[in-house]
Formats: structure tokens, C-alpha cells, sequence
């Protein structure tokens, strides 16, 4: 199977995402990245044209999901199911599938949206709180290091805890690719690293009564380490804002997509996007 067209985007990203969306050309994802689903969408009015209101709070990860989702059902993303691998040849992208058949996509040019950056990748770890989850705090920042810069809490979905004022945390770092694996950047030491922080801000465990001069005393700070997750790094051609600034007019895509809003968000690249850790070494 064949298929020409004058202009093809190859990339992935959110900034990839809605330059096709804006601009109404095909796209082959060839890394998605996926954003981190706690990072927030500040951009205004912006998505205003995909159905969300200005107001309303969300999250990079549910604009990525809508945006592929409605280019998937505008015939704009590019990229058969059954893979087997992907190569470029000349003005081609040629995708050999499963069933021992080949999809060829030509064209006349091609942006190549977003520069994959090598040498570190961000880095989440998960915890959930077993004791201390009662809290007030939002984010604990280190602008000093790049192991644990930032730990973020947020409300605990988990059964049992969800709905009762109960959080649990992530804690975000940068780690050079090459020092992965290096036990100082570990779940472990990040998860000792993490206690130490919510220690310094005064953050303690659940209460366990009073001692014997009546003064209140506390269970240790107790964390679990859930999963990690390692997000690859990239710099887009352009951003956001850059894009918007080329939507003169409403396009076709826009009508579509007022007719899927009432349909349930489908994220259909989300699962191959995770990097796994021996990837990258």
C-alpha cells in the first residue's frame, strides 16, 4: 500500500500533536512523548478550540490524549497497527508490518518536529504515603540538585484512601542517561532522599497519642515505593504559542472535533510510549 501527500510532520510530542492539529497535515508518531499526566495545561484560551473551557483545570496529558485521538479519526495520523519496524528512505517512510506486507508513505517534505536530547531523561517515582498522608502541603522544591528536585502531592485515588483528605506523592528528577543505573540515583535513595525533604518542612507520621508529659507524639514518615518512570526528554520546532499564533481560521478539523467531543477520550499510543530503563543503556 501507497499513499503521497505534499507535507508530512514526524514526531510525538504535545507541540507536534496540535501543529498537525492547527495546520491539518498528517503525522507519523515516531516517539511519542507522552506528557507527565500531574503537569498542568497553562495556556489560556489555547485549547479553547478543541472543547475545553478557559477555565477549566487540565492537564498536558489529556490534551495530548484529545488531540490524538481526534487526528486518529481525521485520517491525520499516519501510522498502520501492526508494525514490525520503520525506516526512511529517500522521500520515504516505509513501514514493514507483521504480516510480511509494506505501507509506503511519499512526500514532498517533511518536518521533523521535535530534537530528541540524549543526555538525561526525567525521572518519576511514585510513592504512596502509609503514614503522614494527611497534609497540607502542595510541592516541596530543590533548585540545588537534580535528584529530587521537586516532589509533588496529590489527592491518593487508592482504595481506601480516596475522598478521605489523604495524598500521595511523586518525586521528579533529571538524571544524566549514562548514571541510570548508578545506585545513587535509585528508587531507594531517591525514597530516602524524599522522607528527608518532608522531613525538613515539618511533615510527620500519623499521631500515636501522647507521652508522658502530655505532648503529642507521631509515627515515622513511612512511604512505599509504587513504580518508576522514565520520560524521554526533546525540544520542539516550535511551541505552543507559536503555533497558535498560525491559526487564522477555522478549519475542518475543528467541525470534527465539536462532533467527537461527547465521545469517550481514547489514548491509542499512551502504553508504547513508557521508555523502558534498558533502552537507554
Amino acid at each position: 500500500m501507497n499513499l503521497i501527500v505534499p507535507k508530512i510532520i514526524t514526531g510525538g510530542s504535545l507541540e507536534s500533536l496540535f501543529y498537525a492539529y492547527i495546520t491539518e497535515t498528517p503525522i507519523v508518531i515516531t516517539q511519542p512523548y507522552v506528557p507527565f499526566e500531574l503537569e498542568e495545561a497553562d495556556f489560556g484560551d489555547v485549547f479553547d478550540m478543541i472543547g475545553y473551557h478557559p477555565n477549566t483545570p487540565i492537564t498536558k496529558l489529556q490534551v495530548w490524549d484529545r488531540l490524538a485521538f481526534v487526528l486518529s479519526m481525521a485520517g491525520l495520523v499516519m501510522m498502520p497497527n501492526n508494525i514490525r519496524n520503520v525506516r526512511h528512505e529517500g522521500r520515504q517512510i516505509i513501514f514493514a508490518l507483521k504480516d510480511n506486507s509494506r505501507f509506503i508513505i511519499a512526500y514532498e517534505r517533511k518536518i521533523s518536529f521535535d530534537e530528541h536530547i540524549e543526555d538525561s531523561v526525567n525521572v518519576f517515582d511514585w510513592f504512596d504515603i502509609k503514614s503522614g498522608s494527611k497534609l497540607e502541603l502542595e510541592e516541596i522544591n530543590d533548585q540545588e540538585n537534580n535528584l529530587v528536585n521537586k516532589i509533588i502531592f496529590y489527592d491518593s485515588v487508592r482504595k481506601g484512601c480516596a475522598g478521605k483528605g489523604r495524598k500521595d506523592l511523586v518525586a521528579i528528577s533529571e538524571i544524566k542517561t549514562k548514571d541510570l543505573l548508578e545506585y545513587e540515583n535509585s528508587e531507594s535513595y531517591v525514597r530516602l532522599k524524599t522522607i528527608q525533604m518532608m522531613k525538613d518542612q515539618g511533615l510527620r507520621g500519623r499521631p500515636n497519642g501522647y507521652n508522658k508529659f502530655g505532648k503529642q507524639v507521631f509515627y515515622a514518615l513511612h512511604i512505599d515505593h509504587t513504580h518508576r518512570e522514565i520520560i524521554k526528554k526533546y525540544k520542539p520546532k516550535f511551541t505552543i504559542e507559536e503555533t497558535f499564533k498560525q491559526a487564522r481560521h477555522k478549519k475542518e478539523i475543528w467541525n470534527l472535533t465539536k462532533k467527537l467531543l461527547h465521545r469517550k477520550q481514547i489514548s491509542i499510543l499512551r502504553e508504547s510510549s513508557r521508555l523502558r530503563v534498558d533502552k537507554l543503556v
